[in-house]
């Protein structure tokens, strides 16, 4: 009945998500700021919402011969623009 444990829940589960992504993922889908040595939770959930759109929401969804139409340089710039910001 109150947000804060929705919250919490949300917090967890992007949390195990993030923890179980493939090494790759961590390293190079996190949001590079100067002077940031560390993850923060904002790269994390970037990171979870990359591999979501990319590996299920795409492919599952039916727009996956959509998607791969476009180069791969505009996908990486279209994921690396919209999951920071969604």
């Amino acid at each position: 009945m109150r947000a804060a444990p929705c919250l919490l829940g949300l917090y967890t589960l992007v949390s195990l998500w993030y923890w179980q992504l493939p090494g790759w993922v961590k390293e190079d889908w996190g949001v590079l700021w100067t002077g940031k040595a560390a993850m923060t939770f904002s790269d994390a959930i970037t990171a979870v919402r990359r591999w979501l759109w990319s590996q299920w929401v795409f492919p599952t969804g039916g727009h996956d011969k959509a998607f791969a139409k476009l180069p791969d340089a505009l996908q990486d710039v279209l994921l690396t623009a919209l999951a920071p910001a969604a």
